[in-house]
């Protein structure tokens, strides 16, 4: 589990360092326009890192707000997914909502930590150590949930309707 965390960040290492993308202020998004909970289980990580684009170091602070709504939309929906008959207390899916439940919650997960990794680069690059627990509990949560993603991989995904 250490390796895969360790792996995780150094993902993360690499996201952060690539060529600098500057993020326009977009529209609001429709959780339905955010949403990965479809398709099939096993490449939530890569699906939430194309809904949330650019390195933390480059994104605007208009970006960053966006990105939060978002976030804070996903975290919302989890409860459809509850509702929906998904089960979360399971290390692999039982059905197709569990199967969107997970994917979910790395998109959630990914997504606050990248505004919070935004917010820490915007505010000069150091952490407080508030941020820095939070960050390293978002870590630790994200590569649990990446795990039992993996554990879906090919499995149906279903998502649900949710409006933010």
């Amino acid at each position: 589990m250490q390796f895969f965390t360790l792996a995780l960040l150094a993902s993360f290492c690499s996201v952060a360092i690539s060529a600098p993308v500057q993020i326009a202020k977009r529209a609001p998004r429709t959780y339905q326009q955010l949403s990965i909970g479809g398709g099939v289980g096993g490449n939530a990580l890569a699906e939430a890192q194309a809904k949330f684009p650019g390195t933390p170091a480059t994104l605007s602070a208009a970006t960053t707000s966006d990105f939060n709504a978002d976030a804070h939309c996903s975290v919302l929906a989890e409860q459809a997914f509850l509702d929906a008959g998904a089960i979360a207390s399971s290390s692999r899916a039982t059905n197709g909502v569990s199967v969107g439940l997970f994917k979910n919650k790395v998109l959630k997960i990914f997504g606050t930590m990248v505004a919070l990794q935004a917010e820490i680069a915007q505010n000069g690059g150091k952490a407080s150590a508030s941020q820095q627990a939070s960050l390293d509990d978002l870590t630790s949560k994200l590569a649990v949930n990446v795990a039992v993603d993996k554990t879906n991989a090919g499995l149906k995904s279903q998502d649900v309707s949710f409006t933010c």
